[in-house]
């Protein structure tokens, strides 16, 4: 039956999907028959019935069904959800719930590790982990999506079909889900091995390619394929060999959508997907390139010159030096180095190690592009899940199938030394009774393949790939002189001149070493890299140029800053067929629990040690690492961390060689569960006791069963004796107490598991119950307290309502008493006046008519008017006086307002309107757009040029962290570059015209140990400087309302190609000023001007502690609905990256607060900020004060202003005592 024919059989609403029927033995350890035919028969039974899982205690055995089954959906997700082992049928979801809850309970790091045959269905099992863990914590965060989208793009290009499997993993991988403090997914990285890139150039019959060049030839449309010169699949030598080209019920347009759509979610744009294309594209016309004559090398035919045109265009390269390149070798002699052509047997070979090395870098690229979006950069633990590649044998077994091999052997040892040598080891020491059970150790078959002395296989190949006589046929000879008769693990075949064979755990396999030596050395000629790195295109030159040329040297092939080279860096020669990678290791932490990444190579991939697996270029080939080395050590790392882990086990079981649904082949079967030692398994875990705790523990955990047993916990041993006694355990059968600690077996922890939350169930409804008391309790005196309130204030309002009636009458009675009387004095008041006025006018007018008989009358009126005139200049004098001294006073003010606006003050960023700047000028960066800006780049000239804008991060003068073009984002996720792959220009001048590069920078998401920004702008073009550009200018533009702040013009001051923009900085800690600079530089890439910016940089300053005493505070003035006195404040200091916190001085505008606080580290100014507390978990900053770090530093109790800033929120001053200590 057909798999679409068994899909149609299949009714997911039936109810068995979700309640399964039990068919035989859920856990096989409780089986009555123990023997590998009992087990084959419940497997079977269960096979049947569509129930694929079975327990073996805590290890999942689960067998492919090849086809889907309705038993993954978000009902089963939640029925899952928090439920312990064993306590719900088999199912994949139980064993990632259990590694989930132990992580939690355990507070340790766990690992899932799938294990199987190549189509026994691990690669499918990992993505249903991940499905799962992704359901089970998620929230609002993109991080789930992007964990399962990563799956898409590494199938594409790590997966092909096999003769086992229609989608085999040809690498191996460890993915690690991150998990921070509150126990959600917030990251993961992956780490991958062994890339199986001979499967390039040949597939076995049946076999394919990786999936990516079946969904380009058949998905592209006719546009694209014209674009990247590609024709029908058929017409390639890579993919069409095999006779193989299409999978059953795949479509390769759908998958070629999805990989897409996968790659925007990484926030990779069309323009880097394009280049992606033209590689690929580029290795598929490389298996089109023939080629003739024994001599001398020239191209077959027409069609191989077209296709190697074709590369040159993908590439960015002249078709002379990829002429060159394919049809020559450069052999260096002494002091020279000549060019000897190539035969055509030669040529191909060249030819296919430059393909592999373009996929292999390509591989690594993409993979640490992943890892840098999903990465975080602190969490708190991890579930590792592990998914290798699984045992293989195929007609002809080569080098990769060898350390596939070797692989699969290091993983059964970590099962073994897990389930039995570690498990009865500590049966011995804790001097239980138990019987030992004896299972098959591969040890001495690691001995062969990996002791280095006496020398094992790898041992022997590396010696042989060090010889320059030595062949292939020399290095079987060592191996059969070393191992043959003398190692009962190494077998001689007996007709064939080409054998060895290895008698691994799963059986007999025999390898063909024919090409061993070239693979294990996995060489990329130099001059071949020279090519690439001499790429008209940007990313390919950075992708495959060397990583060792110094800063310093001027020509185009410079591509890194010794200063920011790692050692063992990644260099041009890649790893060959086979080789082992492991780029995104080094985006890792450097330990499971640090949370830290190491720092990403210039490429925008890893940096730091896992780099050096990939070893130096070819001039430093005698240094590097064979494959068959840094897989050994990679195996041994990946060891190690999962012994650092709680390890759970998946053992996939493939039913039948045909890949049909519903065949239960049992021979098949058989032998996987023979070599996985799965009866020996069984029988351990059911003899065994795999839970153990400590004495204390135990007692701890289970007491509250049994609450009215009393233990002294300083004889722990007979306490946990004790408590079992108590809880009726039947010892040895169910239990048994050792020196250290207590042991179960799985049915009785399950049991003491249950009867402990029913108990604990109890105490917590009794709980309940009394808190419900308790809360009606206060319910009712509130209310009471409230009514005799109500009460007390009703009385006092109505005797309150009749005093002021009262109150108001006798007011009135008053108020009406006084007018009356004083309506009566105030008419003899007036009447008295008058008479006053009456009598004075009578002896004024007596007095006048004596003086007109006496002198007459016109001598009389003349006096008068003189006396009139005299009084009104009197007046006159008066009212010019006060004119002089109000004009003074004005004048006094003008002079003092002039004198004031002499004084030059730092400008501040507003949203008022733009500010023109000098080079150096200095200014503040306005907080009320909230941290985030762009800086924004662009020009004018005649002819259009490849620019790039790079931001540097820097602490101090140490190199941190870049974000260019091809790496656009930092790895805090503070800078991002826009109009690079990350994506579209956001803002547009509408008078200046558009941006053409700009960076955003979110100042909030910045490392606290970033301290300085520096902008470059480099021009890529060769030959190009900035005289041949126009109108260049730089603007900070906020992020929000696109509103521009400042712009400053960049002058041409000679035939430099780069200009150093400006610098952010902090000032304190929250504060940030930018300073225009505008230098002129020389250097194509943003790596050359890592050097340069050193003059702009402030040098780290020693390490200081002061004591800090915040006394008080006082606020005035205070912006907003905010009441001074509501105020609810504390005071946060910050010393560089040292930092702490106040008491919090609530509802007054003068806190007293009286905290001292220690402060360390290395910076020359202390930032004191004062926030407001709003509510549970809100807070605002109103204003802060910069204290500069004099030498000896000693303040006492002085009083400091707050800064003067936009985001203050008021005006105040902070009472601070500083002693350096």
């Amino acid at each position: 039956m057909s798999s679409a024919e068994a899909q149609k059989k299949i009714n997911p609403s039936d109810d068995k999907w979700f309640n399964p029927p039990r068919i035989g033995y859920e856990d096989m350890t409780t089986m009555e028959n123990m023997t590998l035919d009992g087990v084959l028969l419940n497997l079977k039974d269960r096979y049947v019935e569509d129930l694929i899982y079975t327990y073996t205690s805590s290890i999942l055995v689960a067998i492919n069904p090849y086809k889907r089954l309705p038993i993954y959906t978000p009902k089963h997700v939640k029925k899952y959800k928090g439920v312990r082992l064993g306590k719900l049928p088999p199912h994949v979801f139980a064993i990632a719930e259990t590694a989930y809850s132990q992580m939690i309970n355990m507070d340790k790091n766990q690992s899932v590790l799938v294990s199987g045959e190549s189509g026994a269905g691990k690669t499918e099992t990992t993505k249903l982990i991940l499905q799962f863990l992704s359901a089970r914590t998620a929230r609002a965060s993109p991080v789930e999506k992007m964990v399962l989208a990563s799956v898409p793009v590494l199938e594409a290009m790590g997966n092909a079909k096999t003769g086992r499997n229609d989608n085999s993993s040809r690498f191996g991988k460890l993915i690690k889900i991150q998990f921070d403090t509150d126990r959600y997914i917030c990251g993961s990285i992956m780490e991958h091995y062994l890339l199986e890139k001979s499967r390039l150039c040949f597939q076995a019959p049946g076999e394919r390619n990786f999936h990516i060049f079946y969904q380009m030839t058949l998905g592209f449309s006719a546009e694209e394929k014209a674009k990247y010169f590609l024709k029908e699949a058929n017409y390639y030598n890579y993919i069409n060999k095999s006779g193989c080209l299409t999978v059953d019920g795949v479509d390769e347009s759908e998958s070629l959508q999805e990989f897409r759509d996968a790659l925007k979610l990484f926030d990779i744009s069309p323009e880097l997907e394009d280049k992606m294309f033209r590689i690929l594209a580029s290795v598929l016309h490389l298996g089109n390139v023939n080629f003739k004559g024994d001599d001398k090398a020239d191209w077959a035919n027409a069609d191989s010159e077209q296709q190697a045109k074709n590369i040159a265009n993908l590439l960015g390269l002249k078709f002379e030096a990829i002429k060159f390149g394919l049809l020559n070798k450069k052999i260096k002699m002494r002091n020279e180095i000549i060019d000897k052509p190539l035969n055509a047997e030669q040529s191909r070979e060249q030819a296919d190690a430059l393909a592999k090395h373009l996929y292999s870098l390509l591989f690594d690229w993409l993979v640490s592009q992943l890892n840098v979006c999903t990465h975080a950069e602190e969490f708190k633990s991890f579930i590792g899940v592990l998914d290798i590649f699984g045992f293989e044998l195929f007609q002809k077994n080569s080098l990769e199938q060898f350390l596939i091999n070797y692989a699969n052997e290091k993983l059964q040892q970590f099962f073994n030394h897990q389930i039995f040598k570690l498990e009865q080891r500590i049966y011995e020491e804790e001097q239980i009774d138990w019987t030992v059970i004896e299972f098959v150790d591969n040890q001495e078959c690691l001995d062969l393949i990996e002791q280095r002395r006496p020398p094992g296989i790898l041992s022997i190949l590396d010696e042989e790939c060090k010889f320059p006589r030595a062949t292939d046929a020399t290095l079987l000879a060592k191996l059969h002189e070393n191992f043959e008769n003398k190692h009962r693990y190494y077998d001689k075949p007996r007709l064939s001149r080409t054998l060895f064979g290895v008698k691994h755990f799963a059986g007999l396999v025999e390898y063909d070493v024919g090409g061993w030596r070239d693979k294990n050395k996995d060489e990329v000629p130099e001059h071949l890299v020279d090519m690439l790195s001499d790429s008209s295109d940007m990313f390919v030159a950075i992708l495959y140029g060397p990583e060792d040329l110094p800063v310093e040297e001027k020509s185009s092939r410079a591509r890194s800053s010794s200063s920011a080279k790692a050692p063992g860096a990644k260099g041009a020669a890649g790893a060959g067929a086979g080789g082992a990678s492991s780029s995104s290791a080094a985006a890792a932490p450097a330990s499971p629990r640090s949370g830290g990444a190491a720092p990403a190579s210039p490429r925008g991939g890893p940096g730091g040690a896992a780099a050096g697996a990939k070893g130096a270029s070819s001039s430093t080939a005698s240094t590097k690492l064979t494959v068959g080395q840094q897989f050994k050590t990679q195996l041994q790392s990946l060891m190690d961390l999962l012994g650092q882990t709680e390890p759970y086990f998946i053992r996939c079981v493939k039913p039948n060689p045909q890949k049909v649904p519903d065949k239960f082949d049992q021979k098949l079967i058989y032998d996987q569960l023979l070599y996985a030692g799965m009866l020996e398994t069984i029988r351990i875990r059911r003899l065994g006791y795999p839970i153990r705790w400590n004495h204390l523990d135990f007692f701890k955990r289970f007491r509250v069963i049994v609450p009215a047993l009393a233990g002294d916990l300083s004889k722990s041993k007979e306490t946990a004796t004790a408590l079992m006694v108590a809880l009726g355990v039947k010892m040895p059968m169910q239990a048994q107490i050792g020196l250290t600690k207590a042991f179960l077996k799985q049915e009785l922890a399950n049991e003491l598991e249950d009867r402990r939350n029913n108990a604990l169930t109890d105490v917590i409804i009794k709980l309940q119950i009394w808190w419900r008391g308790v809360q009606q309790r206060a319910h009712f005196v509130e209310k009471r307290q409230n009514s005799i309130m109500v009460q007390q204030w009703w009385r006092y309002a109505i005797a309150c309502s009749t005093f002021k009636k009262k109150s108001a009458g006798g007011r009135k009675i008053q108020d009406w008493f006084r007018m009356v009387k004083q309506m009566k004095h105030k008419k003899f008041l007036a009447e008295e006046k008058r008479r006053k006025e009456e009598a004075k006018r009578k002896k004024e007018e007596e007095e006048r008519r004596k003086r007109i008989e006496k002198y007459g009358r016109e001598k009389v009126e003349a006096e008068e008017a003189v006396q009139r005139e005299l009084e009104q200049a009197k007046n006159a004098e008066e009212i010019a006086k006060f004119r002089a001294l109000l004009e003074a006073q004005e004048a006094e003010e003008a002079a003092e307002e002039k004198k004031k606006k002499k004084k030059k003050k730092k400008k501040k960023l507003t949203r008022t309107g733009s500010i023109l700047m000098d080079r150096n000028e200095i200014l503040e960066i306005p907080i009320d757009i909230d941290g985030r800006i762009t800086v924004g780049i662009g020009w004018k000239g005649g002819q259009k040029q490849e620019m790039d804008a790079s931001c540097l991060m820097f602490r101090y003068k140490e190199h941190r962290d870049d974000v260019y073009k091809y790496k656009p984002r930092s790895k805090d996720g503070g800078v991002t570059h826009r109009g690079g792959w990350a994506g579209g220009l956001k803002f547009i001048s509408t008078n200046e015209g558009s941006d053409i590069q700009q960076l955003d920078v979110n100042l909030n998401k910045i490392s606290s140990k970033i301290n300085t920004l520096i902008f470059v702008v480099t021009l890529f073009t060769a030959g190009a400087t900035f005289d041949s550009l126009e109108d260049a200018y730089v603007r900070l533009i906020g992020t929000r309302g696109a509103k521009e702040y400042c712009r400053y013009t960049l002058t041409s001051s000679g035939n430099e190609n780069a200009k150093i923009m400006c610098k952010l900085y902090r000032h304190g800690y929250s504060g940030w000023r930018i300073k225009a600079i505008g230098h002129p530089g020389h250097g194509r890439l943003y790596k050359h001007m890592i050097a340069k910016v050193n003059p702009f940089l402030d040098p780290q300053p020693p390490r200081r502690r002061f004591k800090v005493k915040v006394h008080r505070g006082r606020f005035d003035k205070v912006k907003g609905k905010i009441d001074a006195d509501g105020l609810n404040t504390y005071c946060q200091l910050r010393f560089d990256l040292d930092s702490a916190k106040s008491k919090i001085a609530k509802k007054t505008a003068q806190p007293i607060w009286k905290s001292t606080h220690q402060l360390s580290g290395h910076a020359t100014n202390i930032e004191l900020s004062v926030w407001h507390k709003r509510g549970i978990s809100k807070q605002i900053c109103i204003g802060r004060c910069v204290i500069d770090c004099k030498e000896f530093m000693k303040v006492a109790q002085q009083w400091f202003k707050f800064e003067d800033e936009e985001s203050a929120l008021c005006t105040g001053e902070l009472k601070v005592s500083i002693n350096e200590v």
